[in-house]
């Protein structure tokens, strides 16, 4: 028998929306990542910025919502089906998966971002579906920690060479002499 689906599409107002909902705006599925009150103070004017990450195309983007905006999004409730990595094509960018019938699913490598490079034949890989359309692609728990991991070496690298960076240039400004009645210096004005 075929498999139950349980998918559904609810709208809401952008206020109910949450980090980690996935939305659809604008008729391309994405992720959102943050939502923050936009402004500082009195000056905020009652709104707030939704960072949100398409899945497609894995581009980061951003918009701001007014509260008092009669918008409203579309939230996204996925199936989540697990499927075993038939093979990996590199050179067309795609995985092949087995679906619950045994039938061959293409998943663009894209959709994998950072973890493509560690999934091989036999992993096994979520696929959050919504009208039979796959929607957003999970690696494994193991391999999404391997590339979470990898990702902070690399941030901590790069924030460490900046450090050090900074140092290395405050060490060749050159200061003026402070003021030594001693020695007959007198006090620099700039």
């Amino acid at each position: 028998p075929p498999a139950r689906r349980f998918a559904s599409a609810e709208t809401v107002s952008w206020l109910q929306v949450r980090k980690g909902a996935i939305i659809l705006h604008r008729g391309v599925f994405c992720e959102v990542r943050g939502i923050q009150p936009a402004g500082h103070g009195r000056a905020s004017a009652g709104g707030f910025e939704v960072r949100y990450r398409e899945l497609a195309t894995r581009k980061a983007r951003e918009m701001k919502i007014s509260d008092k905006d009669k918008d409203v999004a579309t939230v996204i409730t996925c199936d989540r089906v697990v499927s075993p990595v038939l093979y990996k094509d590199e050179a067309a960018g795609k995985v092949v998966v087995a679906d619950a019938e045994y039938n061959e699913v293409e998943v663009p490598l894209a959709q994998l971002g950072d973890a493509a490079p560690h999934i091989d034949a036999g992993s096994r890989i979520s696929l959050l579906m919504y009208d039979g359309e796959i929607v957003k692609v999970v690696p494994p728990p193991e391999v999404a920690d391997v590339v979470q991991q990898s990702q902070r070496r690399a941030r901590r690298e790069e924030l460490q060479t900046r450090q050090e960076a900074r140092k290395a240039a405050a060490e060749h400004v050159v200061r003026p002499a402070g003021a030594d009645p001693v020695a007959g210096r007198k006090r620099q004005k700039f």
